[in-house]
This record gives C-alpha cells, sequence and structure tokens, in this order.
C-alpha cells in the first residue's frame, strides 16, 4: 500500500472521534426505542463491529487475486470499523451516566477503565503470541484469529452489558409539540459549547491540552524505543530489517509494560481517591474493629479525584521531560511503564467528573468546590431520573431502593423540560470534540518537526539513524510535556 494511502487510513481514528461520537449522542439522547436510548446504538454497532472484523480477516479471500480490491475493501472495512467503535464508545460512556446516580458515577468510571486496561494487556499478549498454532481452529492467520477472539469477546460482553442493564424508555413527543430537527440537534454540539456548565467546559480545556501530550506518547512510543535499540545494537551484525523488528518488539514490550501499570493503577487508585459523588462514603461508621480501622485509614490516605489528576498530568509532563537524560532502551522502557499511572487517570477521572456534573444537576464542580451553572445560555442540567431503574439483581437486592441511592425523583416545568436540549449524550459528544481535535495538532507539529530535520540533515553524516530518529521523537515527546504541564496547570486550578 502506497504511504499515500496509509495516511489516509490513520485519518479514520480522528475523522471517526469528531463526527460519530457527536452524531451518535445527539441521537442517541433522541431515541425513543422501546429499548432504551442507547441500547439500539450499541446492538447495531456491535453488529456493524463484528462484520468488519469478519471482511478484515478474510479480505483476501472474499477478493481472491485482485491485489486493488483487496486494499480497497480492507481500507473501507478499516474506515467503517473506527465508525463503528466510536459509536460503541460513545454509547456506553452515555449509557453509564444515564443508570448510575451521583454517587456511583466514580465506581462505574473506574470499572469502565479497568475493562479498558484488561483489554489493552490481552490485545497486546496476543500480539506476542502464535495465535495460529494456539487456536488453529479459528483461522489460517493470525488476523483472522485475532479478529474472531475480538468479535467473540465485543459481542458476549455487549450482550451481557445489554441484558443486565435497564433503560428507562423516552416518550415520544406529544402531538402537536414542536421537537427540534436532528440536523438542529447535531449542530448544537457544535455551537452549545458556550452553554456548558462552568466545570465541564474546564475539563474540556484541561482534556484538549493533555491530549496533545497523550497522542506523541500513543503514536510514537514504540518506534521511540525501537529507535535506541537499533541504535544499541548496531554491530550486532543483523539486518536493518532485523533490527527493526526487534527494535518493534522490545517497543511492544515496553507500551505492554504500561498496559500493565495501568491496569494495577485502575484497581488501586480508586480506593484512595475520592470525588464529589463518593466522598461521604469515606466518612461512613463501621461496627466492625477491622473495617472501622481501614475506612479511618483510607480517609486519612484518600485524596481528591481532581488533586490526583493533576498528580497524574504533572507526572506524565515529568516523564516526557524525562527523555532528556535518557538513550537506552531499558531507560526508555522505564519512562513509558512509569506512565501507567497517567494512562489509569487519563481514562477514568475526566468522565468521572463529567457524568457526576450531569447527574447531580446541582453542584459541577469537583469536590463542591465550583458552582455547575450555565454560563450565558437558556440551558438547565436536570439530574437523571433514576427513580424506575432496575438495576440487576447481583448487588441490590438485599437493600432498598433508597438506601442504594437509586431513587432520585426530579420534578421539572414544561418550561424547564423545554429547556434541557443538552443530555448526556450531546455533552460527551462534545467532550469528545476536544480529545480529537489535539490529534489534528499533534499530526501537524510532528510533521514541522520531521521536516525541519530532513531540511537540515546531511546524506554523508556518520550520525547514528536509529539513535537520531529517537533524538527527535523525543522532542515531539517534550513538546507534548509541555501541553500537559499546561494541562496540570488548569487542572490544579479547577480543584481549587
Amino acid at each position: 500500500m502506497r504511504k499515500s494511502l496509509v495516511s489516509l487510513v490513520w485519518l479514520a481514528g480522528p475523522l471517526s472521534g469528531l463526527v460519530t461520537q457527536p452524531l451518535v449522542g445527539v441521537l442517541s439522547d433522541r431515541c425513543t426505542s422501546k429499548l432504551g436510548r442507547r441500547r439500539p446504538f450499541i446492538i447495531s454497532s456491535t453488529i456493524a463491529v463484528i462484520l468488519c472484523f469478519g471482511v478484515i480477516g478474510w479480505t483476501r479471500e472474499i477478493a481472491g487475486d485482485r491485489p486493488s480490491l483487496v486494499i480497497w475493501l480492507a481500507v473501507i472495512a478499516f474506515y467503517l470499523l473506527d465508525f463503528a467503535i466510536n459509536s460503541i464508545q460513545a454509547s456506553l460512556r452515555a449509557l453509564i451516566v444515564d443508570v448510575l446516580p451521583t454517587s456511583r458515577q466514580d465506581n462505574g468510571t473506574a470499572w469502565a477503565s479497568r475493562m479498558i486496561g484488561l483489554g489493552n494487556v490481552a490485545g497486546y499478549l496476543m500480539g506476542f503470541l502464535d495465535l495460529v498454532q494456539l487456536l488453529p481452529f479459528l483461522g489460517s492467520s493470525q488476523i483472522q484469529v485475532l479478529t474472531t477472539l475480538a468479535s467473540f469477546a465485543l459481542g458476549s460482553t455487549v450482550a451481557i452489558t445489554c441484558y443486565f442493564t435497564y433503560e428507562k424508555p423516552i416518550s415520544r413527543p406529544a402531538a402537536g409539540e414542536h421537537s427540534p430537527s436532528d440536523l438542529k440537534a447535531l449542530g448544537a454540539v457544535f455551537t452549545s459549547f458556550g452553554s456548558l456548565p462552568v466545570v465541564i467546559k474546564r475539563i474540556c480545556w484541561i482534556q484538549f491540552f493533555a491530549w496533545i501530550g497523550w497522542f506523541p506518547f500513543l503514536f510514537y512510543g514504540t518506534t521511540y524505543v525501537a529507535g535506541f535499540y537499533a541504535s544499541n545494537n548496531k554491530g550486532s551484525g543483523w539486518s536493518e530489517d532485523e533490527l527493526m523488528e526487534r527494535g518493534t518488539r522490545a517497543g511492544s514490550l515496553a507500551m505492554f509494560s504500561q498496559a500493565v501499570s495501568s491496569l494495577v493503577f485502575s484497581f488501586v487508585l480508586p480506593m484512595f481517591t475520592y470525588s464529589a459523588g463518593s466522598r461521604t462514603s469515606l466518612q461512613r461508621s463501621e461496627t466492625r474493629q477491622g473495617m472501622r480501622i481501614i475506612c479511618k485509614l483510607r480517609a486519612m490516605l484518600s485524596v481528591s479525584l481532581s488533586n490526583m489528576w493533576t498528580v497524574s498530568l504533572a507526572t506524565f509532563s515529568v516523564c516526557m521531560f524525562g527523555t532528556f537524560f535518557t538513550s537506552t532502551v531499558n531507560g526508555a522502557t522505564w519512562l513509558i511503564g512509569a506512565c501507567g499511572f497517567s494512562w489509569a487517570l487519563a481514562i477514568w477521572a475526566p468522565f468521572t467528573m463529567i457524568g457526576e456534573a450531569i447527574s447531580s444537576g446541582h453542584s459541577g464542580a469537583p469536590d463542591a468546590a465550583l458552582p455547575m451553572h450555565s454560563s450565558g445560555g437558556e440551558h438547565r442540567y436536570a439530574p437523571v431520573d433514576t427513580g424506575d431503574i432496575q438495576m440487576d439483581t447481583m448487588s441490590y437486592m438485599s437493600r432498598s431502593p433508597s438506601e442504594n441511592g437509586l431513587t432520585r425523583r426530579i420534578s421539572r416545568s414544561p418550561r424547564q423540560s423545554e429547556q434541557t436540549s443538552l443530555s448526556a449524550g450531546t455533552i460527551l459528544g462534545i467532550h469528545n470534540v476536544f480529545i480529537v481535535l489535539p490529534q489534528f495538532v499533534t499530526a501537524f507539529l510532528s510533521s514541522v518537526v520531521f521536516a525541519f530535520f530532513e531540511h537540515i540533515e546531511s546524506p554523508d553524516s556518520d550520525t547514528d539513524p536509529g539513535a537520531q530518529h529517537a533524538h527527535q521523537i523525543a522532542l515531539v515527546l517534550r513538546l507534548g510535556g509541555i501541553a500537559s504541564a499546561v494541562a496540570a496547570y488548569y487542572a490544579w486550578k479547577l480543584g481549587h
């Protein structure tokens, strides 16, 4: 495949994130299906993902001996796969906000981040294994077995989620009642940022700078380690292709260490972190002496979620500036592994704070520090009506709805209902735009840096190309570290 075509393929990620999640958020907010607002999109997108996996895994068998058809079929399936995955992500994030009360938002998003961590670790592990030898009945190539396993994992977990999660369907508009068109509702995603609650608006800007730091790390982390590997083993006698292959494996191992550390932190950190909705649980009374001691110790050591997020952003910035002192594979691997702490917070903290802000409706500030109000618009934010939500019996049958914190009804006038035009899916769609836009910024800055070094490089230079490429990537990572430091500063202001 030509490099120009490869670059177009990789545009699928940011384009699908920029378009799909806001669109699905708006459409699912207004969905009146008997299955609920989110589940129709989750189910249909899951079917689309499984079909795309089938096409990607068996492209050559489908297209036959037509190379151009193989390429275009794979590209189209890859694009559709990205759009379908973004649709699932948008719907599942909104589902967490919909069905959980404010006091359980942090727990719900924490478990979501743990499942993401488990998926990352499993994905890296399967990349190291010879799946064809282990599971020959699932396919004749690595990609076929991998797509089959991914299809089974996605289908089974989505089935469990949809079966055990109850959504209260919203009623259709009454006859003669005016409802804005889907097109106008979608336009509100890109025009209503100024009307968001102050805390959500600030989180969006923090995410913008934070992801300017994260995208270079995710894009070039493997290549960064591979460059040092090629430099450190230059005189080993291996060919250039062998060095590249071994270096890529070393880079993958570094990213695997980051995935493992992130998974560990995703289990540990929630025990010593409190958010606005869960703060009272730290102060609960226990009759058992052992549990009383544990609760007191946890309350003493716990840190607010906003402060922990600030520390994680600052830690990531320090790690990126640590590239000044790194020139070995082991050093680069340790730096990447240390970023697992920051990554665990990146996929948990902002979603918890936004979910609590949407769900509570009266205080959008982390740790009740900032007022949640609309800054100059007609929008009003009300708590999620969870009074009729039937949670699965495995955890809640032994307690009454009021004890579980699930009975939270609200009373809104027709005027207030009319003004509640931004719901969970729409707000999360706006938030996702601030995650996707940094990808374009990162791509531009990286291309400028690499083009500059290509221009000043001399063809006759004796400089080690592996080390040179690693140092160029390190410069891009440091620029991301600066952006992450800016995000840490604004996160600190958010918590104070």
